[in-house]
């Protein structure tokens, strides 16, 4: 009798061991999955880094006199034979935001936003190059391109 309720408790721990083991193994070929899933997202979406403005001074492709200045991590407005006061100096930050239509992802955009105590303002980087900084003012939808200044 004793004989038989040991075979019957090692069966069941061994029954036990058994499925205990299979449902680990589940486990981590779900998990092994969902790695996969997750690297597939990260190659489809490439981690890009995001527009650096270097220091300089730029001037309105449209009106000579008008420009901006980006200095030490501030956007200076400026108008040429006008003295450029508080009002007139940004803090600012660029952002990556991926858009869908349709379920499908396009391209990230860029936005710039410039605020200071009284103001913010919103634009979407359309280009940023040695040669020309052309942005486009969100609220409005016009186009504002900037030249180095020489």
């Amino acid at each position: 009798m004793k004989k038989g309720v040991l075979i019957t408790i090692i069966g069941i721990v061994i029954i036990g061991i058994s499925y205990f083991g299979i449902e680990m193994f589940d486990f981590a070929k779900g998990v092994n999955e969902g790695a996969k899933k997750i690297k597939i997202e990260l190659e489809r979406k490439p981690i890009t880094k995001l527009t650096e403005l270097k220091n300089g001074r730029w001037i309105n492709t449209i009106d000579s006199l008008a420009g901006i200045e980006i200095k030490n991590g501030k956007w200076i407005m400026f108008y040429k034979g006008m003295e450029t006061d508080s009002s007139d100096l940004y803090d600012f930050k660029i952002r990556k935001e991926y858009k869908k239509e349709l379920g499908t992802e396009h391209k990230p955009f860029e936005y710039l936003t410039i605020t200071n105590d009284s103001d913010t303002l919103e634009y979407s980087i359309l280009e940023y190059s040695n040669e020309l900084l052309s942005l486009s003012y969100i609220p409005r939808g016009n186009t504002l391109n900037y030249k180095p200044e020489k």
